[in-house]
């Protein structure tokens, strides 16, 4: 493979269509176009910007790897453009590398706006759900951003005059205190209050809607 062929490849993708199964049928009418609850965009039929820049990357990859071992061509046909100067020149010895140069014919990503939900959208997730523990556990999520395992795992370990709430990192286990809203503490004592029976400190916060004698934490 040459340089000139990763171009013409690289144009082949950005114009072909992908396999299909199945021919589309209803979801014909949304194929690319943004959801306007999530604004998320639906997967279209081409490929995307994404997609082919992975592709690229896998087929440098590729090549590199043959040749350190002796066994591929002397030079990477996937170039990549520095623009006329060496990658890391003037790095600084006391700060980490930075990568740089992109390979010369990827695609350039599309400038994405942040995503939001609407004060109405989130009114309406809200007022959907039918618990206080269901209440407390959305508001307690939005309000300090941890993982879904981290929060699900958390214990009775509450600070209630500061506002935090302890979860354990995902990977390392270590202990944090994560602040969150007096809304979501309000929800949570809400939730706390209909269990009837208080919970021990090493008890899970978040149980099923069944009996606590006959269920389990989630």
């Amino acid at each position: 493979m040459t340089s000139a062929e990763v171009r013409d490849y690289v144009l082949w993708l950005r114009q072909a269509k992908k396999p299909l199964r199945h021919a589309r049928t209803r979801s014909a009418a949304t194929a690319g176009q943004v959801n306007p609850v999530t604004r998320k965009r639906n997967l279209s039929d081409v490929y995307e910007t994404r997609t082919v820049r992975h592709s690229n990357a896998v087929l440098r990859s590729f090549y590199d790897y043959f040749i350190e071992r002796g066994e591929g061509p002397l030079v990477n046909p996937v170039v990549l453009d520095r623009s006329g100067r060496r990658a890391n020149a003037h790095h600084n010895p006391l700060e980490p590398f930075r990568p740089e140069g992109r390979i010369r014919y990827n695609p350039k990503l599309p400038k994405q706006q942040p995503r939001a939900m609407s004060d109405e959208r989130w009114n309406d997730l809200f007022a959907g759900l039918r618990s206080n523990r269901d209440r407390a556990l959305l508001a307690l999520a939005v309000a300090n951003g941890a993982r879904a395992a981290e929060l699900l795992g958390c214990t009775v370990d509450v600070d209630w005059g500061e506002q935090l709430i302890r979860v354990y990192r995902k990977g390392t286990g270590a202990a944090q205190w994560l602040p969150t809203s007096p809304e979501a503490f309000v929800w949570l004592r809400l939730y706390l209050a209909d269990l009837g029976t208080p919970l021990e400190p090493n008890d899970p916060v978040w149980w099923t809607m069944r009996r606590r004698d006959q269920g389990s934490g989630l």
